[in-house]
C-alpha cells in the first residue's frame, strides 16, 4: 500500500462520510466521498480507486446492489458497512462480492486496520476505473449498470424490462430491431400465446414515458417487422 491510494467512501449519512473522510485522510489516504449509488459509480467511472468503503442501506440503489456491479465491471476491493449484525446479512454482503464486512457502529481505527489489510493483500493490483456501460442520444442518457434512464433533467423510472427494450433500441439508432429481438429482451418466446400483445403494451408504456406527446415519436412502429429508435429532440 502506498500513501497515495485513494479509498471512496459512500454512505448517504453525511457525518458518517465526514467521519470516515477525517479518520482516512489522518491514516494518509487520498479520500473521495458520494452520498448515494449514482455518484459513486460516476467517480469510479472517472478516477482511479484503491478500495470502496460502501453502507449497505442506502435508499434508491443499495449498497449491495452497487457492490454486485462494482463486481462485474471491476475487481476493485469492497469492505460493506451495516448496522445490521446477523450471520445471513454477512453472507449475503460476501456473495454480493465484498472483500470485507464491518457492522456499525464501529471504531474508526478498525475500519484503518481492515483497509489497511485488505490493501496489503491486493498490493499487487493497480487502482482502477470502473468502465461502466453509458449511452447518450440527443437529450436521453441511459446507464446500463444502474439502469438509470433521464431525458433532459427528468428521471424516467424505467422497469427493468422496460429499459432493456430501450438498451436494445438504442444500440444503433434509426435500425429496425426485429419483435423477435424485442421480445426475447422481456422474456417471451415469438410463438408464445400472448407475447406480441405484451410486447405492444411494453412500447406503448415504454413511449408514455419517454416521449414528450404524439408528435414527438422516439420509438417508430415498422409494422409485422418490429420497432426503431429515432433521436429524441433536446428537450425539458
Amino acid at each position: 500500500m502506498t500513501a497515495a491510494a485513494t479509498v471512496l467512501v459512500v454512505d448517504d449519512e453525511p457525518r458518517m462520510r465526514t467521519m470516515l473522510d477525517l479518520a482516512l485522510s489522518a491514516a494518509g489516504y487520498g479520500v473521495r466521498t458520494a452520498p448515494d449509488a449514482t455518484a459513486a459509480w460516476r467517480l469510479l467511472q472517472e478516477e482511479s480507486i484503491a478500495l470502496v468503503v460502501l453502507d449497505v442501506m442506502m435508499p434508491g440503489v443499495s449498497g449491495l446492489e452497487l457492490c454486485q456491479r462494482i463486481r462485474e465491471h471491476a475487481s476493485v476491493p469492497v469492505i460493506l458497512l451495516t448496522a445490521r449484525d446477523a450471520a445471513a446479512d454477512r453472507v449475503e454482503g460476501l456473495e454480493a462480492g465484498a472483500d470485507d464486512y464491518l457492522a456499525k457502529p464501529f471504531s474508526p481505527r478498525e475500519l484503518i486496520l481492515r483497509v489497511g489489510a485488505i490493501l496489503r493483500r491486493t498490493s499487487g493490483r493497480q487502482p482502477q476505473r470502473v468502465v461502466g456501460t453509458r449511452r447518450a442520444i440527443g437529450d436521453l442518457n441511459l446507464d446500463a449498470a444502474l439502469t438509470l434512464a433521464r431525458r433532459g433533467s427528468r428521471d424516467l423510472h424505467l422497469t427493468p424490462s422496460e429499459f432493456r427494450l430501450l438498451w436494445l433500441l438504442t444500440e444503433e439508432v434509426g435500425t429496425l430491431v426485429s419483435t423477435e429481438q424485442l421480445l426475447e429482451a422481456i422474456g417471451h418466446d415469438s410463438d408464445r400465446w400472448g407475447g406480441r400483445a405484451a410486447l405492444r403494451t411494453a412500447i406503448y408504456r415504454l413511449r408514455g414515458k419517454i416521449e414528450d406527446g404524439p408528435g414527438e415519436p422516439c420509438i417508430v412502429t415498422e409494422h409485422g417487422r418490429g420497432y426503431r429508435f429515432v433521436t429524441p429532440r433536446r428537450g425539458a
